[in-house]
């Protein structure tokens, strides 16, 4: 309950700084899952192979936005650059930053591109129109995301998905309740379910579901967690707690989304997953009965099951051991 109030707090703070136009003094949390923070980049300054080709950021801003109309793009990115570098405090800097930023697009720099439009965020907060620069940040993060490297003649090359990883976690951290935050979370927990990083995918899709309960990908986030987990239980057969936690989050989702269009492939996980709960609790049962010798741990074993799982196939089997460990014991009893 506590994390819920706490993240509609910040909701409503992020929600307020957006309808100003400017970000607030106080950044919320990292989401669980997510990597640690970048550090912000050093300011940029005066240097001496960035000096501009003008007197004044006004002349310097028209210099460079010239060449760019000219097709000039190198030198204009360079005079752009050195805008920013000798009057970081002009309203023209954001201008000249952001220009740099998308010539770097252009010119297909992605992940440099994607660092110069952070920049703006990183020191020019509320001097530029946040939307625009988070759909850019979007878009590269998607190319990123789906780029091939390394290919060869007639090989292709391989996507690198993780590389995209720090790009949407950054979109997120930039502005939570902007509208495409949730499509850049589910993103991220994509890209860590596809890596088999099952745990941190289930836990981004979690966080998913209580930031952004309304959003499009609510549901399938909750799917997504379902899955996870499920796949944890299975990669660990003898966890029943891993099994436990998989059928919670799967009964959860049938709960919340009935009709989803994964509704019945949730169901079908459940159950296989209490399937698979009734065989530990059974094998623990025969265990207390076979291997250990315990009568009176078995039997309350097999209580459980038939407690836990009354339509189980093994039913009469567990209720026909009980009754021979009970007469068991009062054989014994009476010698």
């Amino acid at each position: 309950m506590r994390r819920r109030l706490k993240l509609a707090v910040l909701g409503l703070a992020w929600l307020g700084s957006v309808a100003a136009g400017s970000l607030p003094a106080q950044e919320p949390e990292t989401p669980s899952g997510f990597s640690s923070k970048p550090e912000k980049p050093a300011r940029k300054q005066p240097a001496f192979f960035r000096r501009p080709a003008k007197a004044a950021p006004a002349e310097q801003l028209a210099y460079a936005e010239g060449l760019a109309k000219e097709g000039r793009l190198r030198q204009a990115m360079k005079q752009y650059l050195a805008l920013v570098h000798e009057w970081h405090g002009s309203p023209e800097a954001p201008v000249a930053q952001e220009a740099y930023a998308r010539l770097l697009m252009k010119r297909e720099d992605y992940e440099d591109a994607f660092d110069e439009f952070q920049y703006l965020f990183d020191h020019f907060a509320g001097s530029f129109k946040h939307d625009k620069v988070l759909e850019e940040q979007f878009k590269i993060a998607n190319v990123v995301r789906t780029q091939r490297h390394g290919g060869l003649f007639f090989f292709s090359g391989v996507t690198s998905p993780e590389r995209a990883l720090p790009r949407f976690e950054q979109i997120v951290r930039n502005a939570p309740q902007w509208e495409r935050a949730p499509e850049a979370q589910f993103m991220i927990g994509i890209i860590h379910e596809d890596a088999r990083e099952y745990a941190l995918a289930a836990s981004v899709y979690e966080e998913l579901q209580l930031r952004y309960p309304s959003s499009l990908v609510a549901a399938e986030a909750g799917f997504g967690r379902a899955r996870c987990l499920q796949r944890l239980a299975k990669d660990t057969p003898r966890d029943e707690d891993a099994t436990r936690n998989a059928i919670a989050a799967i009964a959860a989702f049938l709960r919340d989304y009935p009709s989803d269009l994964n509704a019945d492939a949730a169901r079908a996980f459940l159950s296989e997953m209490k399937a698979h709960l009734a065989d530990l609790y059974y094998e623990r049962a025969v265990f207390y009965d076979e291997a250990a010798r315990k009568p009176e741990a078995a039997i309350i074993a097999y209580r459980d099951f038939i407690s836990l799982f009354p339509s189980s196939e093994r039913r009469k089997t567990a209720e026909e051991r009980i009754k021979a460990l009970q007469q068991q014991r009062e054989i014994q009893n009476e010698k």
